[in-house]
């Protein structure tokens, strides 16, 4: 396999350091559980454009947990 090194997309190694797998489907899962999007070439292996892994989005804070609204029931 030829290593061709990209500035867009991060290396395999690079992959296995972030997911702590070698092997696609659980680096594809585990991507996912951080919110990453990742994608699967046709040679099996994890494509992750660089600018989704080294920034973080704006959007990425947890919703703030809805209290439930209740009456006060007197009679």
């Amino acid at each position: 396999m030829i290593a061709v090194r990209s500035d867009l997309t991060l290396s395999e190694a690079e992959i296995i350091e972030i997911t702590g797998y070698h092997r696609p489907k659980f680096q594809l899962q585990r991507l996912q559980e951080m919110g990453i999007p990742a994608h699967r070439r046709p040679d099996n292996t994890v494509m992750v454009l660089r600018v989704y892994a080294t920034t973080r989005p704006a959007t990425a804070a947890a919703p703030e947990k809805q209290e439930p609204k209740l009456r006060l029931i007197r009679k």
